[in-house]
């Protein structure tokens, strides 16, 4: 039996692919554009096969063929991606999601992981600066926030009529390199583009602030739900939180391990919850963050070094 990674090229996704892979489970990769940069050395232990979830019967072809048990999907249209193309963004996002939904149900399935995002929220200014979590109301303001929002609720309903146990995840702005999407992309560029010696364009205010969260730390969350014991998680939603700082703290600790960073800041705002209680993950999975920023700064740097200097040595 495998486990069936939507998604797993990209960002979070081949992080969630390594860290199973290294637990010894039989991965089956899924992606749109078969891009195998991210995954390096694991694209030899895993298989790889292009497709798109908003086609339901291909969904049930990969269930079919190879035998999936558990299904992770990772894959998404971003939240700038979704802005500027709603709807092809709502065709992913919703038919999408719920074509997962609805093959696992077919098939016996129980077990989805799927990403939500902390966008359900809205906008922070609600949160009046206190930290919020699963229970708190939600109000979304993007296209992509609601999409996540009606996956949420598609969620809860497949679990009490069908009796499955689909988990959803909130990440929270996730940091660390290889990103290229997102209304958070920038963040890979903080760290690539000093490297090359340019100045980053960094589209918010040095004062917004946001909650970060190292991407290992993410893909760790996404792993210990598919890998929980029990019949069913103790809850079927989870923030995946990390600390609030502001982008002027994170261009800090860049340049203290590159001296010669700079940034140009654009003053956009940020108007996604920057504090977030996540003691439910941690009480109920154990999960615990390995990176503060600084760690996960100088951790991203360290493979951002491998990175730039394996792409030089292929131009050569």
């Amino acid at each position: 039996m495998s486990i069936l990674v939507i998604g797993g090229m990209g960002f979070i996704g081949s992080r969630i692919v390594r860290s199973l892979v290294e637990l010894g489970q039989d991965i089956v990769v899924v992606g749109r554009q078969p891009t195998l940069h991210r995954l390096g050395e694991l694209a030899e232990k895993i298989k790889v096969v292009q497709g798109d979830k908003t086609n339901i019967d291909q969904v049930f072809d990969w269930i079919s063929a190879y035998k999936v048990s558990k299904i992770i999907d990772a894959s998404s249209e971003l939240e700038a991606e979704s802005e500027k193309v709603p709807y092809s963004a709502t065709k992913t996002n919703l038919i999408g999601t719920l074509n997962v939904f609805e093959a696992a149900r077919i098939t016996g399935i129980k077990r989805v992981v799927w990403a939500s995002s902390l966008a359900i929220y809205g906008d922070k200014k609600r949160a009046g600066g206190l930290p919020q979590n699963e229970d708190s109301l939600n109000n979304p303001v993007t296209v992509y926030g609601t999409c996540k929002y009606y996956g949420e609720f598609m969620a809860k309903l497949y679990n009490a009529r069908w009796d499955m146990d689909i988990v959803s995840l909130r990440p929270s702005s996730i940091y660390g390199p290889m990103r290229a999407s997102g209304a958070t992309g920038w963040l890979t560029d903080v760290v690539k583009l000093p490297l090359m010696g340019e100045v980053v364009d960094i589209p918010v205010g040095p004062d917004e602030t946001t909650n970060f969260c190292f991407v290992d730390d993410c893909a760790d969350a996404f792993v210990r739900c598919c890998q929980y014991k029990g019949d069913r998680l103790p809850h079927p939603i989870y923030y995946i939180g990390g600390f609030k700082a502001s982008i002027r703290e994170l261009m800090e600790e860049v340049k203290k391990n590159i001296p010669e960073a700079k940034a140009r800041y654009h003053g956009k705002p940020i108007y996604y919850i920057d504090r977030i209680d996540n003691s439910r993950i941690c009480e109920d999975l154990g999960f615990k963050l390995r990176y503060d920023l600084a760690a996960g700064v100088k951790e991203q740097i360290s493979r951002q070094r491998v990175l730039s200097k394996n792409e030089s040595n292929e131009s050569i």
